[in-house]
């Protein structure tokens, strides 16, 4: 890689020069860091990439990897560009994988499946998320913790490329999750994650989209897992297009968290989490209210099988929610508002039910 585009890509990072010829320091330090590292008898750390036609953006990505990682592993979903020959020439060592089957969560189940090291690191491809951020996660890693994930809420974090609609529909997600599995996290839909290995059987992983991410923080809650929230920077994609689409992929992720919950308690009294407060209840509620308004608009132009399953996932959803006993008063009596007034929001379900 030249100097023009290390340049550039280490000015895309808060908190590093943005010239970092013009800094000795900038310069030896990871230098010296990876001396030290290579020093200390550490756990073996294994990357994870999936891709699709990054070729564009990998040398955004793999050179900025420490070079004291274990080893790096790419799956690749069959790119048409020359992903993998510059992957391979950024970064010699790195593991290539090819996956056909569609989806992003299973070509990270792939790469889980191929790993030999102690500790995997999930990164994205499109230089959205800064690979030198790598060591805090093993930091936390290292103090205790059996998984992390990164937040772009928490104080130090952050994101250039969420707009506000997204910002909304990942927050009433992240509030039913609190409310369903009694968690506190910041963040929910982030993939920059980190874990040890022998975690990997408690997951259990078994779907294949961009909801593996929210699968993933449920079950690690789920298998009471000691789990950390890390500060992370996002930055919008450097070039192409994502392949996430908000519509069809935020009703799969609420089906993902409603299958859990309802896995969890099946044959057993539902009940919510005795610190759910009246505001968390509300902005999911009002979150499911939205999805359905917005269902109902889109219904002439979605196929008729996607339409009624997306009725269905928002119908559970609905009933859990006004079903479930909760401890705090104020969260009981705006359960009751809704389950007594808010049924002309849902009306067009029952419809399409019948």
């Amino acid at each position: 890689m030249d100097r023009e585009t290390s340049e550039t890509t280490t000015s895309r990072w808060r908190g590093f020069d943005t010239n970092p010829g013009d800094n000795e320091a900038s310069l030896t330090q990871p230098t010296q860091l990876s001396s030290l590292v290579r020093s200390l008898d550490l756990p073996a750390i294994s990357v994870v990439i999936p891709t699709l036609n990054e070729a564009r953006n990998l040398p955004h990505v793999l050179p900025y990897i420490p070079d004291w990682v274990h080893e790096v592993i790419i799956v690749d979903g069959a790119s048409s560009d020359d992903t993998v020959a510059v992957a391979r020439a950024l970064r010699p060592d790195v593991y290539i994988l090819v996956e056909t089957r569609r989806g992003k969560g299973r070509a990270l189940r792939t790469g889980f499946e191929a790993v030999t090291g102690d500790i995997v690191v999930m990164l994205d491809a499109d230089g959205s998320m800064d690979p030198r951020e790598i060591p805090r996660y093993i930091g936390a890693l290292l103090s205790g913790s059996d998984f992390v994930k990164g937040s772009r809420f928490l104080q130090g974090g952050g994101t250039s490329d969420m707009p506000r609609y997204r910002q909304l529909g990942n927050w009433g997600l992240l509030m039913i999750v609190r409310i369903l599995f009694g968690s506190r996290y910041s963040d929910l839909c982030y993939g920059y994650t980190a874990f040890w290995s022998h975690v990997l059987p408690k997951l259990n992983l078994n779907t294949d989209g961009f909801e593996i991410e929210t699968l993933m923080n449920v079950r690690a809650l789920r298998a009471k897992l000691k789990v950390m929230e890390v500060a992370s920077f996002e930055t919008e994609r450097i070039y192409g297009n994502s392949n996430l689409q908000a519509f069809p992929d935020g009703w799969r992720i609420l089906k993902t968290i409603l299958r859990e919950f309802m896995s969890q308690y099946r044959g057993n009294k539902i009940t919510g989490d005795a610190e759910t407060s009246k505001d968390e209840f509300t902005s999911a509620l009002q979150l499911l209210m939205h999805e359905a308004n917005l269902l109902a608009q889109k219904r002439a132009s979605l196929p008729s099988a996607v339409f009624h399953q997306s009725t269905e996932t928002l119908r559970q959803a609905k009933d859990v929610m006004l079903s479930m006993e909760i401890s705090d008063p104020n969260a009981r009596n705006q359960q009751a508002w809704y389950r007594d007034y808010g049924d002309r929001a849902w009306s067009f379900l029952e419809v399409d039910k019948k």
